[in-house]
């Protein structure tokens, strides 16, 4: 019954994915990744009830299927932290299964009862490919899960350097997803089949769940929050392809020690007079713009002169601000969350973690002090 319920809640999903009201390529892929898991679960509950005599090729493909998850979690977590649009080059991370699938040629061009005969013989004559075919889910599971870990990584890392505001765009829904199959292929080196596909099941649910009632990735979003990570992926693959373009022009010409401190004293009288943090959507190029100098320079005038990243300077602002507001006597009347909020913070969340960063109190312990 678990292996039924993970079989249909995987393909009800993929279509959810498929009909849902303004989906995005990454949608599709999830979609797709979907369908494929729900394949591979029906090949293993038909093994187990020896249903493979009847559909033997179907059961077979289902040995294989494993290969291609690594693929599909990396290229999903691509397209969600990246705007570039699909390329055929995504394709190319699919040869290792179409090899996998070539091995068996001999299988799939069987009669029907000598393919049945090799299930019965538990894959007889097939020792070798059946060794090189887990090799090839070891590997692939690990690789792609690493590059997964790493591509959000350097995503998130450079979000900070970037955005002031990072809660709605931290991607916590493709950490855990990136998680789980870390935890399915730890499974799958040390552990029984049946387990592992049990594991499988119980993601599936999983992401049911998490996918629906959290993170809305099944249902359509809210417009606001949907524009709002577009534009987000967006600027931030801008900002790293003009840092590529003009790294060898940055490292000729770089900043001398009088325009570093031009920049800064501009940017501290920007700060103290016109308080553009208090938009909570303020970026880097806004303020560079404000500025009128290269979001690259800003970047590198913050680290040095500052020895903080974007996000903590305009956050640090934010908190002075807030103190400066607190401590006058028409702020009795308001909230200390409507004036954080005043202050250009977007959630209690963010609002609570950078004030016990600053002062290393929480705010309502600072207020009864």
């Amino acid at each position: 019954m678990l292996y039924l319920s993970g079989v249909f809640l995987a393909f009800f999903l993929s279509f959810l994915l498929v009909t849902k009201r303004n989906k995005n390529t990454a949608d599709y892929i999830l979609a797709m990744w979907l369908f494929v898991i729900g394949l591979n679960l029906a090949g293993h509950y038909l093994l187990l009830t020896k249903q493979y005599t009847q559909y033997p090729s179907l059961t077979f493909l289902g040995f294989t299927l494993p290969v291609i998850y690594g693929p599909f979690l990396y290229i999903y977590v691509r397209k969600q932290t990246s705007p570039r649009p699909f390329s055929w080059k995504y394709f190319l991370h699919f040869i290792p299964f179409l090899l996998c699938n070539f091995l068996f040629v001999s299988f799939y061009g069987a009669p029907f009862d000598r393919r049945v005969e090799i299930f019965k013989q538990h894959g007889s004559g097939f020792e070798t490919e059946m060794l090189l075919r887990l090799y090839l889910i070891y590997i692939s599971g690990i690789v792609y899960v690493i590059f997964s870990f790493w591509t959000l990584y350097q995503f998130r890392k450079n979000m900070v350097q970037q955005f002031s505001n990072t809660e709605k765009i931290n991607f916590n829904w493709l950490l855990y997803l990136i998680i789980w199959i870390a935890l399915i292929w730890g499974l799958v080196l040390f552990v029984d089949t049946n387990i592992i596909y049990g594991a499988v099941a119980v993601f599936i649910v999983w992401l049911g769940y998490f996918g629906i009632k959290q993170v809305q990735v099944f249902n359509q979003p809210a417009l606001a929050v949907v524009a709002h990570q577009i534009k987000t992926d967006v600027v931030i693959e801008i900002q790293k392809e003009e840092l590529a373009s003009d790294e060898k022009k940055y490292q000729k010409s770089g900043l001398t020690e009088n325009s570093i401190a031009d920049i800064h004293m501009r940017l501290l009288h920007l700060l103290t007079d016109e308080k553009p943090f208090v938009n909570p959507n303020l970026t880097l190029n806004e303020l560079a713009d404000m500025l009128k100098v290269h979001p690259n320079y800003l970047s590198q005038v913050i680290n040095s002169k500052e020895g903080k990243n974007f996000y903590e300077l305009i956050n640090e602002k934010r908190i002075e601000e807030f103190l400066r507001k607190i401590s006058q006597p028409e702020s009795k009347q308001y909230t200390l969350l409507s004036i954080a909020f005043e202050c250009g913070f977007n959630s209690k969340t963010s609002f609570n973690r950078n004030f016990k960063k600053y002062t290393g109190v929480t705010p309502s312990e600072y207020q009864k002090n």
